[in-house]
């Protein structure tokens, strides 16, 4: 419920503030379970990726450290968020993100792990692919644009820039060539940080 009353709020905020836009909404599975994966540059990126993933109710990875801040930390809850330990394998999250997915629930996780300044793509974190051939569901490749002018790093209040976000084709853990576990995950990170890096770019 928390969820639905959040995003109709944030649909006309959104729209006023920064002119949003969604390409490809279409390549959004209307049901079943999907990894939303995208470029990471700021803190805004949440909310986009909600938005992209629309009219489907997803869940987040958060970073563990924002969750000490009580009234913060009850609000990410609210909002299918649950916590991730950046600095270790955490064995919780990942066992909380195999259960939404074989659930039929969407997960978003953005592969380079942090945010990356100067509109660039990092280096893809080996999760996103690993969760992906565990449970085979697809990975919706999604290029995020404008929110790293909107709040910089560093930044105390956004700039009013126009945003957008383009929805890529999900990418089917049995397309892959390869057969062997770690070889397929080598392949599927390879082609979603081409897809996200396309999208990002509007090839």
């Amino acid at each position: 419920m928390y969820y639905r009353i959040a995003y109709l709020i944030l649909v006309p905020l959104f729209k006023v503030l920064f002119r949003y836009k969604i390409e490809g909404g279409e390549n959004i599975p209307k049901e079943g379970p999907f990894i939303l994966a995208s470029n990471h540059a700021s803190y805004l990126d949440p909310a986009m990726s909600a938005l992209a993933a629309a009219p489907r109710e997803v869940n987040f990875m958060a970073k563990a450290s924002l969750f000490r801040f009580p009234v913060f930390g009850t609000f990410l809850r609210m909002m299918n968020s649950f916590p991730v330990n950046r600095d270790i394998i955490d064995r919780a999250a990942i066992v909380t993100t195999i259960r939404l997915l074989t659930e039929g629930k969407p997960v978003v996780m953005y592969p380079e792990g942090t945010r990356i300044k100067g509109g660039r793509l990092g280096a893809a974190l080996p999760g996103v692919a690993m969760l992906a051939v565990k449970t085979g569901a697809p990975i919706v490749p999604v290029g995020i644009i404008g929110t790293g002018d909107v709040l910089p790093e560093g930044a105390k209040f956004p700039r009013l820039r126009k945003l957008k976000a383009r929805v890529g084709e999900p990418i089917r853990v049995e397309s892959l060539v390869a057969t062997e576990r770690k070889a397929k995950e080598a392949e599927l990170t390879g082609k979603m940080m081409a897809d996200i890096g396309k999208l990002v770019a509007g090839d």
